[in-house]
């Protein structure tokens, strides 16, 4: 199954909107055909995210693990940092809201007891969200956590963040949120824009 790697990176000594960077990370995106897309992190602009689909997540440690990597990603080492990568099963980087201004990523770890019951919620929770965002919204779920880890992200777009914020101070009053706030152990909301775009603010 294809999967979406999600690679945090810090940025050296350059800017996000640096033509530089954006040329180094077309050229890993056309020498590894990952159709990967490029956002800076709202909240911390030292931050940057690469978001691309691997046809399985063998598929990308084989290509980590080869020679070809150091060949591919070396020239980047003196503008970033990696910080972590992660896995979610996910047909293709086109069920993603790329066309928003704002790229939400909410992660939510859940309680090992839960499983059962939580994979509906985590759907009913998605389907609402949809229901009020005129953007695409989509799940799914991370295939390399920790053993007895599970791990789900939901994907929205907005039109800027402050939207956003608005829309998660909101919530979504219904028993789909009640449920997941008694669920999940931990939860992470990152917001992106994407660096390729030039009609973006926040």
């Amino acid at each position: 199954m294809a999967v979406l790697e999600i690679t945090q990176l810090r940025l050296r000594k350059v800017a996000a909107d640096d033509p530089a960077l954006i040329q180094s990370l077309s050229s890993v995106r056309e020498k590894l055909r990952t159709n990967s897309q490029f956002y800076d992190c709202v909240e911390d602009p030292a931050l940057i995210y690469i978001l691309g689909i691997w046809p399985s997540l063998d598929a990308h440690q084989n290509f980590l693990d080869s020679p070809a990597r150091d060949e591919v990603l070396g020239p980047q080492e003196d503008m970033l940092q990696f910080c972590w990568t992660m896995h979610v099963e996910l047909d293709g980087i086109h069920t993603l809201p790329l066309e928003a201004p704002i790229l939400a990523m909410e992660r939510f770890i859940f309680k090992k007891e839960c499983m059962e019951s939580v994979e509906k919620v985590v759907a009913r929770y998605t389907q609402q969200l949809q229901r009020i965002n005129s953007f695409k919204t989509v799940y799914g779920w991370r295939c390399d956590a920790a053993q007895e880890t599970h791990e789900a992200l939901v994907f929205t777009g907005h039109g800027n963040a402050q939207i956003h914020s608005t829309f998660a101070a909101k919530g979504v009053d219904d028993n789909n949120t009640a449920m997941l706030d008694e669920q999940f152990e931990t939860v992470q909301i990152i917001l992106g824009r994407n660096l390729e775009r030039k009609d973006i603010g926040i």
